[in-house]
């Protein structure tokens, strides 16, 4: 499997520059350490990468030698139990889920794996408890309320389909979101924050490193509400003064 002792160098000096950059970022966007456990060894790394746009960082992305793997925690216990790898380009190339039984990482589709839940706080009440009963109470295939409805992305002149949502990203039971990546290596991740199938919010991540976060504002119409970049150390790093209420992301 792809998680190996080569990346647990990678993560464990990654884990070192993350903690500095905490230093620096965690007032506003909940950093947390996310233990990841590798052939019966214990690393720690830096949620540093807010996927779902809602300002806390929910999952920690490292580099590798040959482009970048992300780290989740799913079930609100503190470990790692979900890792996709992508390769220089940003593409998606292969996902595992951790087996706390057998202490080993499976190799699964990244469009089946569970995604995490509310801000990925190890020690936040809400999310624990959210991702809990969903688990417990609820088979999430059943609950998923797009159940296989494309999702529809109101970009400038056009209208776009981003297919399925495939990723609960807020912990509800429902898929929201929608990941995709075009032939230039950019990845965008759509949510659909009200449940009508229409993309409220998008994160850019560009091949070369550079994000964007915008918000549909209006018809045709998305505004930036973020900006930054993947540094070399696998850490985001919102870009000084990027952020403008009157930045409109157009169609790219």
């Amino acid at each position: 499997m792809y998680v190996d002792d080569d990346t647990t160098t990678d993560t464990t000096d990654t884990t070192e520059d993350t903690t500095d950059y905490s230093d620096d970022s965690s007032a506003t966007t909940g950093d947390d350490e996310l233990t990841v456990e590798i052939d019966g060894e214990e690393y720690t790394a830096e949620e540093n990468v807010d996927i779902d746009a809602d300002g806390q960082n929910d999952a920690a992305v490292v580099e590798t030698e040959d482009g970048y793997l992300a780290f989740a925690d799913t079930d609100g216990d503190g470990t790692a139990d979900v890792a996709v790898e992508y390769d220089a380009d940003g593409n998606p190339i292969a996902g595992a889920e951790y087996d706390a039984t057998t202490g080993e990482w499976t190799e699964e589709d990244v469009e089946t794996l569970p995604t995490p839940t509310g801000d990925g706080a190890d020690d936040a009440d809400g999310s624990g408890t959210d991702s809990t009963d969903t688990t417990d109470s609820t088979d999430t295939t059943d609950t998923t309320s797009t159940d296989g409805e494309s999702m529809t992305v109101d970009l400038p002149g056009e209208d776009v389909d981003a297919g399925p949502a495939t990723y609960d990203t807020d912990g509800d039971g429902d898929n929201d979101t929608s990941v995709v990546t075009d032939a230039d290596g950019t990845t965008y991740a759509f949510t659909d924050t009200d449940g009508d199938n229409e993309a409220d919010q998008a994160v850019i991540i560009e091949a070369d490193g550079d994000v964007t976060v915008a918000e549909h504002t209006g018809e045709d119409e998305w505004t930036t509400t973020e900006e930054g970049h993947i540094d070399s150390s696998g850490e985001y790093v919102p870009d000084s003064g990027a952020s403008s209420s009157d930045a409109v992301w157009a169609e790219r």
